[in-house]
């Protein structure tokens, strides 16, 4: 049988409970739906939550409003200060709110699990659990008697919250394994398919004639898109669940950077790109080498799609920050990114163009991947540009080896 719980605030309530003592345990309530709401926003993206957060803060602000108006002087004191805690709570909450709609979840939970956080929702807690406590053992029995069903019913609440919370953190690690899965799958056959092609284009197998290799460099290039794309998506999905390998060792990030351009530079050469580099040499770091180049092949592959055909420029700078990180900056002449949108581009399938006449092919998980690698590693990388047809800079901070 399913409890049903009303809050109300008319005579028959006041008979039952004292009403300072009902607007605690609502308060109660109120905080911790409140801040449940605002985890489960930062952690699955999912609207409801909140929609859920915005309908219920008033709702909380009129309480203690209400409550301040009501009280005498004693009262209005605790009330007050209780206001004021709440405010600052509120005010990380609705932060970690305005970071998941910019693209930035991971820095909303970061935020929601910060020591700060913890200390002002203690804070508040304790606050209205001491104020229970003390008002509770002055009550006169059937008052207690009352209350107790009132606070199993929060309790209720607050328990059906939290089942329905791990439900959907539970339901979403299902579906990111599934996709893992699925998509280890469907890279399985496109490795060979690429391998005989090569073997084909090589005229092992025997010679063949100007109209068989375009059509075989044709599916040599439309299946290693395929293979990156699913690459991608793969990566994407280890990250979400946290297992992405990574296996560091020291290395000099110029040497890197150095790789990485001899190995672009025929693709640099044939799309007219002129490429310069200011590196510091001697700047190690704790990484995976293969994951920076990653990165590092993502982002200039992308510098080298939007820059202007015939006139391309791309700079990669490599420099010592504050002694304890370094960063690497990649400045091309392209076309730019609005101001509004920089932060979105981090963020999985994300598409500055998404008409069905856009020239820029992609599936918007290239950034996404990018930045969880370079968290992995204890970094961060962000966008740059002053307005659109003015070029972009993408920088990475990253944690240096000190000697």
């Amino acid at each position: 049988m399913k409890r049903i719980v009303n809050f109300r605030t008319d005579k028959k309530l006041n008979n039952i409970m004292s009403m300072r003592l009902y607007n605690i345990q609502l308060m109660r309530y109120y905080e911790e739906v409140l801040a449940q709401s605002a985890r489960n926003y930062a952690f699955t993206g999912d609207k409801k939550w909140e929609q859920r957060y915005q309908i219920l803060k008033p709702k909380s602000d009129q309480l203690f409003k209400n409550a301040i108006k009501i009280a005498d002087k004693k009262d209005k004191e605790f009330f007050l200060a209780m206001e004021k805690a709440n405010l600052d709570l509120v005010e990380l909450e609705t932060k970690s709110l305005e970071l998941v709609n910019n693209g930035q979840a991971s820095l909303a939970v970061t935020l929601l699990e910060s020591d700060e956080y913890e200390r002002r929702r203690k804070f508040l807690r304790d606050g209205l659990t001491e104020q229970v406590e003390t008002t509770e053992s002055n009550e006169l029995d059937t008052s207690s008697q009352s209350t107790n069903i009132v606070s199993d019913s929060v309790k209720t609440i607050i328990d059906l919250e939290r089942e329905l919370y791990e439900k959907l953190r539970k339901a979403d690690v299902i579906k990111e394994e599934f996709l893992a899965m699925i998509t280890h799958e469907l890279k399985t056959p496109l490795v060979p398919i690429i391998g005989y092609v090569d073997i084909l284009l090589s005229q092992k197998l025997g010679k063949i004639n100007d109209t068989q290799k375009q059509k075989l460099e044709i599916i040599k290039t439309s299946t290693g898109f395929l293979l990156k794309m699913i690459s991608d998506l793969l990566d994407a999905q280890k990250i979400e669940l946290g297992q992405l390998a990574m296996i560091k060792n020291p290395h000099y990030l110029s040497q890197i950077i150095k790789d990485v351009l001899a190995r672009m530079r025929p693709d640099l050469e044939h799309n007219s790109i002129m490429i310069t580099t200011d590196l510091q040499e001697n700047i190690s770091c704790l990484c995976d080498n293969t994951r920076i180049e990653q990165v590092l092949i993502n982002l200039i592959s992308n510098a080298m799609d939007f820059c202007p055909k015939n006139n391309g420029k791309i700079n990669i700078k490599l420099r010592l920050e504050d002694n304890t990180h370094a960063r690497i900056s990649i400045i091309d002449n392209g076309i730019g990114i609005a101001k509004s949108k920089l932060d979105k581009i981090f963020v999985k399938f994300y598409q500055i163009d998404t008409s069905s006449t856009r020239e820029h092919g992609g599936t918007g998980l290239g950034l996404s991947v990018c930045k969880g690698i370079i968290e992995s590693h204890g970094g961060k990388i962000w966008a740059e540009s002053e307005k659109t047809n003015n070029g972009t800079q993408i920088h990475i901070l990253l944690p240096i080896l000190t000697h």
